[in-house]
Formats: structure tokens, sequence, C-alpha cells
């Protein structure tokens, strides 16, 4: 073989490794982001179906998620994104309240698109949980969008009349596109919460939220991950 030859040979076989490595890169790059906003069904720890309530931005500027704490159970910290297999693990609990039912979730901004809407809901800021009798609305990875009345406004948990079952808790309770609080569960009756089996069923337990005032009260004061926390 002559010089030459050899020369073209050597040089083919570089392009075409080149080549190579920049279809593999570009593979690898073209996996898109996914969606993740207030209402988003998630799993924790591969098995845990939960609802999240809203993502934005703590004041370190870090791109972060709030949910149940209940969700986290056993120590189930790795979160995804539930029928998005391929974005693999989005985030990770990385606090969890003191006594509360609210966790903050790291995500991670490689695979994460964060978003105001999901489905009806759509945050567009913090507010206060409005007076007895008006309607709130909740997201939830089950039961989806449904409202109902306020019944009552504690110290730090609310009531209301909204359809809600398992695979609700952490998702955003609103008063029109104002995030007033979390879904934590059901007011027990005798011991018993009953569940709403499908939205539009008129027969069901209260639901229970914290609200996000006192969430993001408490969240400032910890001073770690999470504080100063604000929707996008």
């Amino acid at each position: 073989m002559t010089v030459l030859r050899r020369t073209v040979l050597v040089l083919l076989i570089a392009v075409l490794a080149v080549m190579s490595l920049g279809l593999a890169t570009g593979s690898a790059q073209a996996a898109p982001k996914v969606n993740v906003g207030g209402g988003t069904a998630i799993v924790l720890g591969g098995k845990y179906q939960c609802t999240m309530t809203a993502v934005g931005r703590d004041r370190s500027g870090g791109l972060v998620g709030l949910t149940a704490a209940h969700c986290a159970q056993g120590g189930n910290y790795n979160v995804s994104v539930r029928g998005k297999r391929a974005a693999g693990i989005i985030g990770r609990v990385t606090l969890l309240s003191k006594g509360g039912d609210f966790a903050v979730v790291a995500l991670d901004a490689a695979k994460v698109r964060p978003v105001r809407s999901v489905g009806q809901a759509r945050i567009s800021s913090v507010g206060r949980v409005p007076s007895f009798g008006t309607n709130v609305c909740k997201m939830g990875a089950t039961t989806g969008f449904t409202c109902g009345p306020m019944l009552q406004e504690g110290s730090v948990r609310t009531t209301s009349y909204v359809c809600a079952a398992a695979g609700d808790s952490g998702g955003p309770v609103l008063h029109g596109s104002r995030l007033v609080g979390m879904l934590n569960g059901g007011q027990r009756i005798g011991g018993v919460a009953l569940q709403c089996p499908i939205a539009g069923f008129p027969i069901f337990s209260p639901m229970v939220a914290t609200k996000i005032s006192d969430i993001l009260a408490v969240l400032h004061q910890y001073g770690r991950a999470g504080a100063g926390f604000r929707p996008i």
C-alpha cells in the first residue's frame, strides 16, 4: 500500500470515528426535559405515588419542588415522574419538615422543565386562604382537578369539601391561580377518612390541607433548601 493510500485510509478512519462520537453525543443530549409543576404525578422511591405541590426557586437560586412529607416514608427520597420512565430520577427529597407534613425536593435542572400549568391547574403566585364558603380547587394525580367550598381555617390546617384520594397527597390547593395550600389527606370522622373514589362522587371526607403561608414561614426559619421559595 502506498504512503498516500495509507494516509487517506487513516484520515477516513479518523473522520468516521469523530462522526460516530458526534452521533452518540447527539443522542445523549437529545433526551427531552420532562415538564414538572404543581399537580404533576410523582413517584417516590419507585413505589409511593403522590403529587407535586409546586415548582420554583429558593433564595439560593436552586430549582426545587414541594410535596407532602409522608410521601417520602421509609426513606423513599428519589423522585421520578409517573409515566415518564425515560426521564429517570428527576430529583431527591432533601428536607422533611419537623412535625409538619411537607418536604422539599431538589430537582435536576438538566432533566426538568418547570411549568406553571398542569392540566386545569395554573399557579401564578402565592395567596392567602379564602373565607368560609369560597370555592378552592386542587390538582391531584388520582382524582385530577376538583373544587369545593372552604369549611374551616385553623392556625395551620384548613378543611374544604373537595374530592381527594390516595395519590393526591401533596397536590396544590388553589384559589383561582393563587397557591394557598398543600393537600395532606382527608378529615377523619369517627376514626375513618372516606376517600373520594372518583371525581364528581358526592359523599366523602373533607380534604385537609396545610396553608402554604405556614409552609413558607417554616422553611424560612429552617434557612435550608427551599427557604425563600417562590413558584416559577
